[in-house]
């Protein structure tokens, strides 16, 4: 969806702003919990994949550079670890350092308390700073952070397996869950249908999920899941769609066409 030009915001200070930083593109809404129905959804696109398109992308959309109640920031990375809630910040720096020796990027931290793990992550060098004097040092999250907070959600209380897969555009995210613990979660890009259905299906048997009892949850870009589902059916018996959150309703009638993981991060408080 392309950014809606000349919103008017009335009361900035009342509204909350989320952002999702991609390679190509960046995706933002925009809410006040004191207003039903108000929600706003946007998208730039970045001319390249570079810091400096970045800024400039943010910069020529007014909307984006009030000064909000609260600004969050999720930010897509490749580079990732997840470990232990008990390891150290500065642990978790030093061994996403460790894993991504090459990149000399910004590295970040940030919780999943519903799973019990940290993730530790690198964005482009410079990110952080601009992100900061851009938003006044908003909290920054991994784009996986709402996704498996909220997946870990739908396990609890129930001892069946689950994958759940999340379709967005190219890019296909992945978190595994054996008897409502979280065995991995990663993010795959991919060129059509059977090619995330590959990806799905390899990371299915190197996990040892049950074909005939375990379950794979879809959840994102509606035409994608219509087409991976009878592949996957053919592997796998129990394939259905994820649970939408009924709750996300709430922040406007159109919450459905903004991308899951901003209205998952604006349902945690």
């Amino acid at each position: 969806m392309e950014a809606k030009n000349n919103i008017e915001i009335r009361h900035p200070e009342a509204w909350e702003l989320l952002v999702a930083i991609g390679d190509r593109h960046v995706d933002y809404i925009l809410y006040t919990p004191t207003v039903a129905n108000s929600l706003v959804i946007g998208q730039v696109k970045l001319a390249d994949g570079s810091l400096q398109a970045l800024e400039d992308a943010i910069y020529d959309t007014p909307e984006l550079l009030n000064e909000y109640k609260r600004v969050r920031v999720l930010v897509h990375s490749r580079h990732f670890v997840l470990l232990p809630m008990e390891t150290g910040d500065d642990d978790c720096v030093a061994l996403v350092r460790q894993a991504y020796p090459d990149d000399d990027g910004d590295a970040a931290v940030c919780p999943m308390p519903q799973n019990d793990v940290k993730n530790a992550f690198v964005m482009p060098r410079g990110m952080q700073a601009f992100l900061g004097r851009t938003f006044n040092y908003p909290v920054v999250y991994h784009y996986l952070v709402p996704l498996c907070e909220y997946f870990k959600e739908q396990c609890r209380g129930n001892a069946i397996s689950r994958m759940f897969l999340h379709l967005n555009g190219g890019n296909m995210d992945v978190a595994v869950y054996r008897e409502g613990a979280l065995m991995c979660a990663n993010s795959y890009p991919f060129t059509d249908a059977d090619d995330a259905a590959y990806f799905a299906l390899n990371a299915w048997t190197t996990y040892g999920m049950d074909q005939l009892t375990d379950e794979v949850q879809l959840a994102g870009d509606g035409d994608l899941r219509a087409a991976m589902t009878p592949v996957l059916r053919r592997f796998v018996k129990f394939v259905m769609p994820a649970v939408y959150p009924a709750a996300a309703m709430k922040l406007g009638r159109n919450a459905m066409q903004a991308p899951l993981e901003l209205i998952l991060l604006a349902l945690c408080e």
